[in-house]
C-alpha cells in the first residue's frame, strides 16, 4: 500500500511540472507576463490517480477471496463425466471384490467336501477289508465244522460198534452155560475173562477217543469264538486263525487214524465173536 501511494504522488508532481512548462511555453511572446509566473501561480489541482497494474483503484481495492484452484470453463464442464466414471470404477471394483470373496468361499466349501469324500472312501475301503477278513473266517469255521461233523460221525460209528460188541459179550455167557458139557470149565472161564478184559480195554479206548473229541471240539469252539469276538481285525488275528486251523487239521488227521485203527480192531473182534457164536 505504501509503495503504491508513493508512486502515485510522484506521478502527480511530475504532471504538475509538465503542466506549468506547457503554460510557460504558450505565453512566451507576451512581455507583460512575469518570468516567475510559475512560481506565483497557484498549483494546479492534482490529477486523479492512475489505476494500478491490475486495473483497480488503490483505494477501492477489494479483499480477495481465499486462493483456490482455478478451474477453466472446459474443466468445469468435464467434471461431471469424470465423477461418473470414478463412481462407475468404484462400483466395478466393489463388484469384483464381492465376486472374488464368493469364489473363495465356494473353493473352501469344495475343498471341505473333497476331504469328506476322501475320508468316506477310506472308511469304505477299511469296511471292505474287514468284510473280506470276516468272509475268510466264516469259510474257515465252516470247514472246521464240517471236519468236526465227519469226526463225530466216525466216533458214532465206533460207539455203535462197541455197543454191538458188548451185546455179543452179553450173549456169550448164556451160550457157554448151555454148552458146558462140550468145553472144559477152566478153559471157558479163562476165555471169558480174556474176552471181557479185551472188550473193556476197547471200550476204554473208545470212551477216551470220545472224550478227546469233545475236549478238542470245545477248545476249537472257544478259539473260534475269541477270534470272531475280536472287534478290529489285524494281522495277528489272521495268523492265530491260521495256527488254530492247522492245529485242528493235524489233530483231526491223528484222530481219524486212531479211530480207524480202533474201528478195525472192533471189526475184527466182532467177526471173531460172531464166528465163535456160530460154532
Amino acid at each position: 500500500m505504501a509503495m503504491s501511494a508513493m508512486s502515485t504522488s510522484a506521478l502527480s508532481s511530475l504532471e504538475a511540472m509538465l503542466h506549468s512548462l506547457m503554460r510557460g511555453s504558450g505565453a512566451g511572446g507576451d512581455d507583460n507576463t512575469p518570468a516567475d509566473d510559475t512560481l506565483s501561480s497557484p498549483p494546479p489541482p492534482p490529477l486523479p490517480a492512475r489505476p494500478t497494474a491490475r486495473g483497480r483503484h488503490p483505494s477501492r481495492r477489494r479483499a480477495r477471496p481465499a486462493a483456490g484452484p482455478r478451474t477453466s470453463p472446459s474443466s468445469s464442464s468435464l467434471s461431471p463425466p469424470k465423477e461418473r466414471e470414478d463412481a462407475r470404477a468404484d462400483d466395478v471394483s466393489r463388484l469384483v471384490e464381492e465376486l472374488e470373496r464368493k469364489a473363495m468361499e465356494v473353493e473352501a466349501r469344495l475343498r471341505h467336501k473333497e476331504e469328506e469324500n476322501a475320508a468316506l472312501k477310506r472308511r469304505m475301503e477299511s469296511y471292505h477289508i474287514r468284510w473280506l477278513e470276516y468272509e475268510i473266517r466264516i469259510k474257515s469255521l465252516e470247514e472246521a465244522f464240517h471236519e468236526q461233523m465227519a469226526a463225530l460221525h466216525l466216533a458214532q460209528d465206533a460207539a455203535r460198534m462197541a455197543d454191538e460188541a458188548a451185546y455179543c459179550d452179553r450173549r456169550e455167557p448164556s451160550e457157554s452155560h448151555v454148552n458146558t458139557s462140550e468145553e472144559p470149565p477152566v478153559i471157558r472161564l479163562w476165555h471169558g475173562r480174556d474176552r471181557m478184559s479185551s472188550v473193556g480195554a476197547r471200550r476204554r479206548v473208545v470212551s477216551r477217543l470220545g472224550a478227546e473229541f469233545r475236549g478238542q471240539s470245545h477248545t476249537l469252539e472257544r478259539g473260534a469264538a475269541a477270534l470272531v469276538a475280536e472287534a478290529p481285525p489285524s494281522a495277528g488275528s489272521v495268523d492265530d486263525l491260521k495256527k488254530l486251523k492247522a492245529q485242528f487239521r493235524a489233530w483231526t488227521k491223528d484222530y481219524k487214524a486212531r479211530l480207524r485203527r480202533t474201528k478195525a480192531e472192533l471189526g475184527r473182534d466182532r467177526q471173531r465173536r460172531q464166528g465163535s457164536c456160530w460154532i
